[in-house]
């Protein structure tokens, strides 16, 4: 298998993507490079050549962990042996699915050293942390993934009917009065919706990547082989028609939400019938960026995850047995000697 591997125009170093500039950067001379230019073709293709399918298909590789099955997309100059998620070794396939390569991708905006800053914040009030999840060694396996997710925006042709009502109360006297006036309410019209999202993975983890949302959508760009330099990506596990039933029941709980929110006015609203026409679809299958950590603890897995554009956390943390027991310890000690202080003056 050929090595594909980015290299500096100037001293033939390897490249690796910058969060902080969003150029790619040569570690050896210091040189950065934007992604138009690290892309330039050579001679004898014409300078504006996009990347095709035929270039992702020769470019990409995929590891396949024999664990836990995890499918993991990177360049072919990867030093990769070992799975992220439970760190056994790993073999690489020799070549992808043409199918398989993203429209869009968002880049790492937040570095290795920042997302280990943004784990340590987090785990500093955890005071039940088992202490050994904090040493260099387990924030050097912190790894940086995009994941696959699937991205709808549709405009739809709405319809909806509605019973609502009017409820006026006031008192006379002794008597209190109800006035209720009843109403058929219609309301439609084009609805557009956008960046309605969908994992495009079936492990039982993609809560993790849900758990550190949302994204910003607008700072998606084109995909291109150069932003998985440094990264790795989780192999797209379903299709469109996999999730389409969804994917329809978002579209439409999205588009009755949209109808009932231009009903004001009333006391109550019921919403009788909903019908829409998706008029407009477009699909895009995009790479969202996000730093893991993953520690194994008495037999039991824990995931920890930071979004790589925003640095939002969320994960889950191992418990210190012996902390708890301290504690535990302390409040009976203090409790019992609390007992005898009452016992005492009470005699």
């Amino acid at each position: 298998m050929s090595v594909v591997a980015y290299k500096c125009k100037n001293c033939g170093g390897e490249l690796l993507f910058d969060p902080d500039t969003q150029q790619f950067h040569c570690e050896y001379c210091g040189s950065y490079f934007s992604r138009e230019e690290l892309e330039e073709t050579p001679p004898e293709k014409p300078a504006d050549d996009p990347l095709k399918d035929e270039e992702f298909y020769q470019q990409a590789v995929e590891y396949v962990c024999p664990n836990c099955g995890a499918q993991v997309v990177t360049e072919e100059s990867t030093a990769a042996t070992t799975c992220y998620y439970c760190h056994s070794p790993v073999v690489l396939s020799p070549r992808l699915s043409k199918k398989l390569r993203p429209d869009r991708v968002i880049p790492f905006a937040l570095k290795k050293e920042e997302a280990q800053q943004a784990f340590e914040n987090w785990q500093r009030k955890k005071w039940f942390l088992n202490r050994s999840f904090l040493s260099q060694s387990q924030l050097d396996k912190m790894v940086g993934v995009y994941f696959p997710y699937w991205k709808i925006n549709c405009r739809t042709r709405s319809h909806l009917e509605a019973s609502a009502a009017k409820i006026r109360t006031w008192r006379t006297g002794d008597r209190e009065y109800t006035e209720t006036e009843r109403y058929h309410v219609v309301r439609g019209g084009r609805v557009s919706l956008e960046n309605l999202t969908f994992t495009a993975m079936n492990r039982e983890d993609s809560d993790l990547t849900r758990g550190v949302c949302p994204y910003d959508f607008d700072k998606a760009v084109d995909f291109s082989m150069a932003y998985l330099s440094g990264f790795q990506a989780e192999r797209r596990m379903t299709e469109k028609q996999d999730i389409r039933p969804q994917a329809k029941e978002k579209i439409e709980q999205c588009t009755r939400q949209c109808l009932q929110n231009t009903i004001t006015g009333y006391t109550t609203v019921t919403v009788d019938s909903t019908d829409y026409l998706i008029e407009r679809e477009d699909w895009e299958y995009l790479l969202i960026p996000a730093w893991i950590l993953t520690y194994q603890y008495r037999g039991k897995e824990y995931y920890y995850a930071v979004n790589g554009q925003t640095g939002k956390t969320c994960g889950s943390l191992p418990l210190s047995m012996g902390r708890l027991a301290a504690l535990f310890a302390g409040v009976t000690a203090a409790a019992f000697l609390l007992l005898c202080l009452i016992g005492g003056f009470l005699l």
